[in-house]
């Protein structure tokens, strides 16, 4: 998956002919960056590993859900009109398209099934969601079935031959002969086969992904797919897969290490322990000495640490056969590399308890590991082994078993699951709402000044011309309504426009219609997979609504909701643009409070009906 975000990136700057169509160009600049062909990638990934040994129509729901939720978290990557409209219509439906971006985002379904019948099952069903077209499922099934021949030991005539013969494909031709005359073309059977011929061309993965941006067109597409490809021939050099993760955010890393992990790339232990492993070697230690609940406490705190930080666990595991029989013990030293001929998959080691169960052992250093039985071992990040432990099917693992040991059941990788979670508030937040690093921002339309002063004209300024005719078109909405556009070149991934309410005093409907707003702005953010949001005084300006009335309104309306949507993490910050507003928010805050307390103080004891 690596190279075929490699590929988007190195291809991005040289787009319609712009790097000349030669192989001799810098692979990064400063423009070189990650396009909508790398956020599909990762939602893709992540749907089909959550998905693993599921039914079709899970899988289909799961691929929707998530390219639906990371193309949203990146508005602005780049994506084609049609599809961009099916990342935020309230109801998506395929829409019979032939496109390469059936393509460029499969790359994961060549890595995660044990067979061609497999893969190509699964990889139908990463294009159909959209591109039902019979050109864009070829496209995606070609790709992913290269990757899969490529992995797993065929020649690169075995993959031309098959790929000929199974999609139709002319692989004839040699990329100097398609160079001179090739345009730019987004179809799959317009750039498909010229990035697998681009592969078959290359003798690297570097040479692989300059020969694909050499023919011109769509350089990041054509060399996402020739990347994704050529990785699974020829590996990832260090020194690219390091620039190419310097240039992703956190939440794509999060999903490439758990992909490494899915795949059987592994990290291997290291001799030394981190700080966070030895906090919970330490904690173990005080929790096996007096086993209750005040000595647990810190146990799972002393986890919850490690998953944030740097704490990896060893597994014991039992190689299979084709590694075994590759390895010459005469020859053989650290740090060699073996390659086998066939998909392989580990084994991992048990303990088995009195009651004849079987736990997952693993260990905290490699000094825990060799008080036992010699073995192979393979090192997991702890984040990824707590995220996956409530399903596995032991009962959970049991670490450090030669020594002070802890039994983690899959209920307490439950509950450090539940205490990592991010937990929903209410803050106060001065400044300008246009410079918040937040999911997104309200934009509290006032149609009639629309992209004048205040935070309205703050935010179009900021978002620039092309924002401001999509709020233009988009804030036809009622008062009381809702709706979302991308955040240009704000801070912010969204901006959700609302209409707030002009006050008449005593009218019933006012305080309704100004709740409604904060409701539906909510809603939005949750649909979309937004955990953040700020929130300006809507109405309080030339709408008249009183700041302190507004800021109950506003107040209750949000504590509402978050008490009816318990599992949705939401940050709301309710940005106060002079004292005097910060004064409301925070006289209704403390009326709400002491309310509280009084109440509290005269409830009358609940009565003992034993």
């Amino acid at each position: 998956m690596i190279g075929a975000i490699l590929g988007d990136m190195i291809g991005s700057p040289y787009e319609f002919d712009r790097g000349g169509k030669t192989r001799d160009f810098p692979l990064f600049i400063g423009t070189s960056e990650f396009t909508d062909d790398t956020v599909m990638t990762v939602a893709v990934a992540e749907a089909l590993m959550n998905t693993m040994g599921q039914s079709d129509e899970d899988i289909q729901s799961a691929l929707v859900v998530s390219m639906r939720r990371w193309g949203r978290r990146y508005p602005d990557a780049g994506f084609g009109g049609r599809f961009y409209n099916w990342l935020f219509t309230r109801h998506p439906h395929p829409y019979n398209s032939y496109g390469n971006g059936s393509a460029m985002r499969v790359s994961s379904a060549g890595w995660l099934f044990d067979t061609l019948e497999e893969t190509r099952r699964v990889a139908r069903l990463t294009a159909v969601v959209t591109h039902n077209h019979p050109e864009g499922i070829k496209g995606a099934e070609a790709t992913a079935s290269a990757i899969f021949l490529a992995r797993t030991g065929a020649s690169k005539e075995e993959i031309r031959d098959y790929i000929t013969r199974s999609f139709g494909y002319d692989l004839s031709r040699t990329c100097d002969q398609i160079r001179p005359g090739y345009r730019f073309d987004v179809s799959c059977q317009g750039s498909v086969p010229e990035a697998i011929t681009a592969f078959l061309e290359g003798n690297s993965l570097e040479d692989v992904i300059r020969m694909a941006v050499s023919l011109g067109g769509d350089t990041d597409t054509i060399g996402c797919i020739a990347g994704g490809i050529a990785e699974a021939m020829y590996g990832v050099p260090a020194a690219l897969e390091a620039e190419c993760k310097a240039r992703l955010p956190k939440d794509m890393l999060a999903v490439l290490t758990r992909f490494d992990g899915a795949r059987g790339r592994f990290t291997e232990p290291k001799e030394e322990e981190s700080s966070d492993n030895r906090a919970i070697e330490e904690a173990i230690s005080r929790f096996a000495g007096t086993p209750d609940r005040d000595h647990l406490i810190p146990v799972l705190e002393a986890f919850r640490q490690g998953m944030r930080g740097n704490a990896r666990l060893i597994l014991p595991v039992i190689p299979p056969q084709a590694v075994l029989d590759g390895i010459d013990p005469e020859k053989i030293k650290a740090g060699d590399t073996i390659t086998v001929k066939e998909e392989t998959r580990f084994r991992f080691h048990h303990v088995t308890d009195r009651d004849g169960r079987k736990w997952l052992a693993a260990f905290t250093s490699m000094e825990e590991f060799q008080k036992g039985d010699s073995a192979s071992t393979i090192s997991f990040a702890l984040a990824d082994v707590i995220q996956g432990g409530p399903d596995m099917p032991e009962p959970g693992i049991v670490i450090n078993p030669w020594g002070k040991s802890f039994r983690l059941t899959r209920e307490l990788m439950r509950v450090l699951l539940d205490m990592d979670r991010p937990k929903s508030r209410i803050s106060l937040t001065d400044g300008d709402i246009t410079k918040l690093d937040v999911d997104a921002i309200v934009n509290a339309a006032n149609r009639t000044l629309l992209g004048g002063g205040g935070v309205d004209g703050a935010i179009h300024r900021a978002a620039g011309p092309a924002l401001l005719e999509e709020c233009r078109r988009l804030n036809g909405c009622e008062t009381g309504q809702a709706k979302i556009t991308g955040a240009g070149r704000l801070k912010a991934h969204h901006v959700i426009h609302t209409v707030g309410p002009i006050y008449t005093p005593g009218d019933p409907d006012c305080p309704k219609l100004l709740a409604a707003c904060y409701l539906n702005c909510l809603r939005l953010a949750k649909e979309h997979g937004l955990n953040s949001i700020a929130f300006p005084a809507i109405s309080t300006g030339v709408y008249g609504y009183p700041p302190r009335e507004a800021a109950r309104v506003a107040l209750n309306a949000i504590a509402g909701w978050l008490k009816e949507n318990p599992d949705c993490a939401m940050d709301v910050q309710l940005v106060c643009f002079d004292p005097e507003t910060r004064r409301c928010y925070q006289s209704v805050i403390d009326e709400a409070e002491q309310a509280a307390k009084n109440k509290e103080n005269h409830d009358p004891e609940p009565k003992n009906n034993n």
